[in-house]
């Protein structure tokens, strides 16, 4: 790769996480689109006279020049393209931004270049940063198509088993083989268990709509809940290991709740 070439190279990243390291010193996990998921040290940015901390920080889209190291790659320059400030100060929306940012940990080796993957995740931290689209919805619509960029689509247009169009009814979803089942097939394969019409009905929509700029709809409290069931025990399934900031997503939604009523 170019990148692994060059002395000194210029790349767009998201901040996914950080790591102090030293006493002056972090390891920075950033997310490119040309060179993929990276390592970073950034030297002496915990210094109150940095000038590149606050263009690292968590979730901030920035432009930065990077240097070749021994060990880990070095950025020397920062500069900010959209902080995304409203995400970091806001505590339920910045729950959905770590969850969105162990996603892409998580699926995504280092080095492994993937453009549409970085345009998904700044959108839907721009999203995020707005107050048009419930966060939730914005986490669904991220997780369905993170799952079709690393090959991993769930099939919910018709059944697995014998290809014929799901139609409401007693469909049942099998996490295990990765999509829906009609009736009929559900009640013959023994890893599916039954999934809500409206649950459906949402995540479809949801797959099928491109852009999360282009989500019309609000979803009942119970029909999030469920979409949200239905995708965590998918993804925890195929990366074999459970989500830790999911349970941090609740504890925030659970304490913001506590404290409305």
């Amino acid at each position: 790769m170019l990148a692994q070439r060059t002395r000194v190279y210029a790349a767009e990243a998201i901040t996914l996480k950080r790591m102090d390291f030293g006493e002056v010193d972090r390891i920075i996990t950033v997310f490119t689109p040309e060179h993929g998921k990276m390592r970073l040290l950034a030297k002496g940015v915990r210094r109150s006279t940095s000038r590149m901390a606050g263009h690292l920080e968590l979730f901030a889209h920035s432009h930065v020049m990077i240097a070749r190291g021994r060990d880990l790659h070095l950025t020397t320059q920062a500069s900010t393209i959209e902080p995304f400030r409203e995400v970091r100060e806001d505590l339920q929306k910045s729950s959905y931004a770590y969850h969105l940012a162990e996603l892409v940990d998580a699926f995504l080796q280092d080095w492994d270049p993937h453009r549409g993957v970085f345009i998904l995740l700044r959108d839907a931290l721009a999203a995020l940063a707005e107050v048009v689209i419930a966060a939730d919805v914005i986490a669904r619509h991220f997780e369905l198509h993170l799952l079709d960029a690393v090959g991993f689509r769930p099939q919910l247009t018709s059944c697995l088993s014998c290809a014929t169009e799901i139609r409401p009814g007693d469909n049942g979803y099998s996490v295990a083989l990765g999509g829906i089942f009609c009736p009929q097939c559900a009640a013959q394969e023994p890893s599916t268990s039954p999934i809500a019409d409206d649950t459906l009905k949402v995540l479809r929509y949801l797959q099928r709509t491109q852009s999360v700029r282009g989500i019309t709809i609000r979803t009942p409290a119970a029909v999030s809940l469920d979409s949200e069931r239905w995708l965590r025990r998918h993804l925890e399934f195929v990366l074999e290991r459970r989500l830790r900031a999911v349970e941090f997503v609740r504890h925030v939604a659970e304490t913001l709740n506590g404290y409305r009523t």
